[in-house]
């Protein structure tokens, strides 16, 4: 949504007739209404605790500024803030810029936002601030978001427009699911006092009282709820967090892999101040995530389904990453496929995120990067220790998990360990499931070829990667050695044939002859060939999560997912400590980012920034609880 500004200081909504703050008294306002109002100003943390902050109503961001500024002026070490703010209209980037020019006692505060700033498209943006600040912000209808996302709040800021002009941030609807989402003793705040908001209110169980208001205002409100509701049971027992084993601090966490899915785990954890370990035998970004490019790119559906909504969110979650480790990438896809921009609408990106043409459509903040470069930048941190090291077994024992390397050494026990071997994952252990286990994760290796080629007087005409079936990169010096265009990429799931290489490269050509600038490619411009397998799902979504024994799936759930009812349903029971983030087919660079932010919120037992109908779709054990749903099945 557009700003409209009375004068540079004083943001307007014209769907609202109404002023977001005003320039004179609006910062001064909102410390007092919401941040006094709420008693998140007198909150003082301690050391390893998380504060969760929520807002209805993100608007300009201004709540959220105030608050980071005050966090930071009284967090101890080892403390963290979550703030999760609805947002139904947000605004546009280039607008916040605008506005907050003119507010310089902001300059620190919003520079950091506005850095971090995602594509506006519907779902949970996580935005990762220094000093343990998360902002996850929820962009869609409030009422619909917020009992699709698993929190409990510590604090409430009952923003918005007039009630007259904006009732739907005020309902009672709305206000129930506030107190589901509230702890008991939760504290709120808003700036009206209308009769029936404070109804709502305390319909929902807050007890309110009246503040005298701000400036000419007359009075403000302020609740604590004092009778919190009754939660509804858990739908879907088999994937409740329950009984998982959280993070704690110290706590010891071994990872294999350092490719795509390996490294991002590794920094979203250091990045919450835990050290981790990470073991390849083969260093960073090797096997398939050693491709010198690879693409970032929209993943499309006619209407929005869970691949589709996963990776749109995933590319979001994956440019704010390149841009904060400022990753090197070439931008610019031309899709030769694409030339109705419906489904893109439908899928809900904001028009200037594509631009329609007569050759296709372009995708101006997609593009290429090095995976290799990706995957040491995310290790470059002083949380992680990367170890040259091979494993032959993971070993449960009464301290911890235990790493058989290939040299026959045992580790010190890791209280946690996370399989990210993409599709070399092996789950190798002393268990008695264990070939069970195996049914649990179907990692399918899919082989991908890819061919450098030399460029020529026409090809380097080529300033966008180009994508329809295949695709090809412009001729890139500072990303390439040599600056070769790179061919790719083949799909393989069956066996392959003994000369499978020339017969690939036959077809690579082929495909990249529809472009004009490839019109002359031949076997002989060829100036290398890489081979590589990734790791695949039947539903091509990831696998991210706990690893749990099939054989407790079936016992307690067998009945209940073949229609029985009544049937008392114990929480998931987890290999305590064991989680596994693979899966990721050949979307391993965006899904990456995304994928570890979920991960390292499961196993820090904090807000997970994705919507609960999505989670199931991600979780290690979907196939084998889809397969208890077929009533053929003994």
């Amino acid at each position: 949504m557009s700003l409209e500004f009375r004068d540079e200081r004083t943001p307007c909504s014209s769907r609202f007739q109404d002023v977001y703050f005003s320039a004179s008294s609006g910062i001064d306002e909102s410390r007092y209404v919401y941040l006094e109002g709420s008693g998140f100003a007198h909150h003082l943390p301690s050391p390893g605790s998380s504060t969760i902050v929520a807002e209805i109503g993100f608007g300009t961001g201004l709540n959220f500024l105030l608050t980071l500024s005050e966090w930071r002026r009284k967090s101890v070490p080892g403390s963290r803030l979550i703030y999760i703010s609805f947002e139904k209209h947000p605004v546009i980037k280039s607008d916040l810029e605008r506005l907050f020019s003119s507010y310089p006692e902001l300059k620190e505060e919003s520079s950091e936002l506005l850095s971090r700033y995602p594509i506006l498209v519907p779902g949970v943006h996580p935005l990762r601030f220094p000093g343990g600040v998360e902002l996850h912000l929820a962009l869609g209808e409030a009422g619909e978001l917020i009992r699709k996302l698993d929190f409990k709040a510590d604090f409430w800021y009952w923003d918005g427009f007039s009630p007259k002009q904006n009732p739907d941030a005020f309902s009672e609807d709305l206000f129930h699911s506030v107190a589901l989402n509230s702890k008991s003793g939760a504290r709120g705040a808003t700036f009206t006092s209308a009769g029936w908001v404070r109804r709502g209110l305390e319909g929902a169980g807050f007890s309110l009282e009246k503040r005298k208001g701000f400036g000419k205002k007359r009075e403000c409100v302020s609740g604590v709820l004092s009778s919190p509701p009754s939660p509804a049971p858990e739908s879907d027992p088999w994937f409740s967090r329950e009984t998982l084993r959280i993070l704690e601090p110290g706590s010891r966490i071994a990872i294999l892999g350092a490719g795509l899915s390996g490294s991002a785990i590794a920094r979203a954890l250091s990045e919450r101040g835990f050290e981790v370990s990470v073991f390849d035998p083969n260093g960073a970004g090797t096997r398939t995530s050693g491709n010198p490019l690879g693409l970032f790119n929209v993943q499309l559906s006619k209407v929005p389904n869970p691949v589709s909504r996963f990776a749109q969110l995933s590319l979001a979650c994956l440019l704010r990453e390149i841009e904060a480790l400022r990753i090197p990438n070439h931008r610019g896809i031309l899709r030769t496929d694409l030339h109705d921009a419906d489904a893109l609408r439908a899928n809900e990106y904001p028009e200037d995120f594509f631009i329609p043409g007569s050759e296709g459509t372009e995708f101006p903040l997609c593009g290429v990067l090095s995976p290799p470069e990706l995957c040491l930048e995310r290790l470059n941190h002083p949380g992680i220790r990367l170890h040259l090291l091979g494993i032959r077994a993971v070993e449960r024992s009464p301290r911890g998990w235990v790493l058989r390397f290939d040299s026959g050494e045992a580790s010190e026990p890791f209280d946690h360990v996370i399989h990210a071997l993409g599709a070399e994952t092996k789950i190798p252990s002393s268990r008695n499931f264990e070939s069970r286990l195996h049914e649990l994760l179907p990692i399918r290796p899919i082989r991908g070829q890819i061919l450098l080629v030399r460029p020529d007087a026409r090809s380097r005409e080529v300033s966008s990667t180009l994508v329809e079936e295949g695709y090809a990169t412009p001729s890139l010096p500072a990303l390439t050695d040599g600056g070769h265009h790179l061919i790719g990429a083949t799909y393989q799931a069956k066996e392959v044939a003994a000369d499978q290489e020339i017969l690939d490269q036959q077809s690579l050509i082929e495909h990249a002859r529809k472009w004009g600038p490839f019109q002359d490619l031949s076997l002989e411009k060829v100036e290398g060939v890489r081979v590589g397998y990734r790791a695949s799902t039947p539903d091509k979504l990831p696998l991210i999560g706990p690893l749990t024994d099939p054989a407790f799936l079936e016992n307690n759930y067998r009945s209940a997912l073949r229609g029985a009812r009544g049937i008392p349903l114990p929480a998931l029971e987890a290999s305590p400590g064991e989680w596994v983030f693979s899966g990721m087919g050949s979307r391993g660079i965006t899904y990456s980012s995304l994928g570890a932010e979920i991960l390292a919120s499961l196993m820090a037992g904090t807000p997970i920034p994705l919507e609960s109908d999505l989670l199931p779709h991600l979780h290690p054990s979907r196939f084998f609880i889809r397969n208890l749903r077929k009533p053929g099945l003994k």
